[in-house]
């Protein structure tokens, strides 16, 4: 048996309604669609979210939420990901070479999940106190 060869169950595929096709099919003259009134015209149909002149709900319901244009260019980093990454001297055009920040990051803020770190420069990159501490502590150095 091939996948051409597959025939549909006869009780599942029902034949289409012949519309159109005189009175004594049952859907001759108005083929079933009644007299007058939108749906019974052509190309009629109510579009969607329209509720027949009601205030539609989209436009009853408040706007909710707010989207910080800062934070489109605003990354987060791991501490553990930059240690695991082994990149010396990491800045922003390192990190976007390395794959781990969108190419339209502008800045960057490192924050701390891991207890230990590795000697690392970084340049042009923010930290939280605990993880510029830490990357100090192993004998790197952090410049803003």
């Amino acid at each position: 048996m091939k996948l051409n060869e597959l025939k549909p169950n006869p009780k599942r595929v029902k034949d289409s309604k012949r519309i159109g096709r005189g009175l004594g099919s049952g859907f001759g003259k108005t083929s079933g669609k009644g007299h007058k009134g939108l749906k019974s015209r052509s190309g009629g149909r109510v579009r969607i979210g329209f509720e027949g002149g009601q205030m539609p709900l989209q436009k009853r319901v408040p706007k909710f939420g707010f989207t910080s244009r800062k934070n489109r260019n605003t990354e987060q980093l791991r501490l553990s990901t930059l240690v695991s990454s082994g990149i010396l001297e990491v800045s922003i055009e390192t990190l976007i070479e390395a794959d781990l920040i969108r190419n339209s990051t502008k800045k960057v803020k490192v924050f701390l999940d891991t207890d230990s770190s590795t000697k690392m420069n970084l340049k042009g990159i923010h930290t939280t106190a605990s993880v510029k501490k830490l990357i100090e502590e192993a004998g790197g150095s952090v410049e803003v």
